[in-house]
């Protein structure tokens, strides 16, 4: 009898696919099954999940023959109807679990009960090996009831991502039945680079009890052609989506307080830092650069976020009139830019209004 259903996706995932599979196969607990999708790769990919099927018989191997990055989630969705193993787990291509992970997650969600285990993680340079952001807590935490609001600050950097968790067979289930009742909803039935967040905070939404191990088991590569970094404007409607839903998700649990409201306003300033940053670094020509920052700083929820007058734990916040000189900086660097150029005018105006309202009266 099997305990658990890892699933992967791989296209043209040949360079690292290896390395997926071998951090899945050599778990301390071995009771799963593993199915690796591949999505219509044209490289080796196939080859590689052939070979370890022959010679792992936990390895399911299984071919789709035109490319669709919707076919990781429909046959996820698939596996948990079909499947008798009470977890499933998500591993991308590109990136591993530490050998205990399933052991940990296994032991900790029977001991606690829980519908979502969450592990750690590491934010992993795929140039340079060097760890970009370790996500970890001292101690293990468990949620239910109003702690899904209360304790929101500590575990809503574990909700993001499909990978790093442990569901029950069941949770997939109702979150699935959930984005069905939900299809009308613009944040959900739109495909953007966030869904798998998205959809995240849906799975915890619909869990009773939801257990955070504190400890990193999940290393996750960060590639500088991923879809975030190269489809710019894709991404610029992605975070205010994200930010949406995750507002959604609060006011799900009640009357939002000062404090998640403060940190809302946080995390929507950490998202524009995140998508100005990627406007700035890209290849886009500076007009298109300059309409990109011109959405971000448009939108009102900057505007909102301006003048919050926020607890002083919120360093960025604190230290948002820094930030628009720095971007405007940034603007004025480009080159051929300029404080009278048609198509600077636009953005330098929104940001000095911007600082305008955050002076003290």
């Amino acid at each position: 009898m099997i305990s658990t259903v890892f699933f992967t996706m791989a296209y043209n995932a040949e360079g690292t696919l290896s390395r997926a599979i071998e951090s899945v196969l050599g778990q301390t607990r071995g009771d799963f099954h593993y199915f690796v999708l591949n999505n219509a790769s044209t490289d080796d990919t196939g080859r590689i999940i052939r070979k370890y099927a022959k010679s792992d018989e936990r390895v399911m191997p299984f071919t789709i023959y035109k490319n669709d990055i919707r076919n990781g989630a429909l046959f996820f969705s698939m596996l948990a109807y079909s499947t008798s193993a009470k977890y499933m787990v998500w591993c991308d291509a590109d990136d591993e679990y530490t050998p205990d992970f399933l052991e940990n997650m296994v032991n900790f969600s029977e001991e606690n009960n829980l519908d979502i285990a969450a592990c750690g993680y590491e934010k992993i340079d795929s140039q340079t090996n060097q760890v970009l952001k370790r996500k970890v807590l001292d101690e293990n935490l468990v949620l239910y009831d109003n702690l899904f609001a209360s304790e929101f600050m500590k575990y809503r950097g574990f909700t993001v991502f499909s990978w790093g968790k442990l569901h029950t067979v069941q949770n997939i289930k109702t979150t699935i039945d959930d984005l069905y009742r939900r299809a009308e909803s613009m944040v959900i039935r739109t495909n953007r680079i966030c869904d798998d967040s998205i959809h995240k905070l849906l799975s915890f939404r619909v869990a009773d009890r939801v257990g955070i191990f504190g400890k990193a088991m999940y290393k996750y590569y960060q590639y500088p052609h991923s879809a975030s970094n190269t489809d710019i404007e894709a991404s610029l409607n992605s975070y205010k989506d994200l930010w949406e839903a995750t507002k959604e998700y609060l006011e799900y649990f009640g009357e939002i307080d000062q404090l998640n409201w403060d940190y809302l306003y946080a995390i929507h300033l950490s998202l524009v830092e995140e998508a100005a940053d990627k406007v700035f670094a890209s290849s886009l020509t500076m007009e298109r650069k300059l309409k990109a920052l011109h959405q971000i700083f448009g939108d009102p929820v900057w505007a909102e976020t301006m003048i919050r007058d926020a607890d002083p734990q919120f360093r960025n916040l604190a230290g948002i009139k820094g930030y628009v000189s720095q971007v405007r900086n940034k603007i004025l660097a480009l080159p051929g830019a300029s404080e009278q150029h048609p198509a600077c005018k636009p953005v330098l105006s929104l940001l000095t209004a911007a600082a305008l309202q955050k002076l003290p009266m």
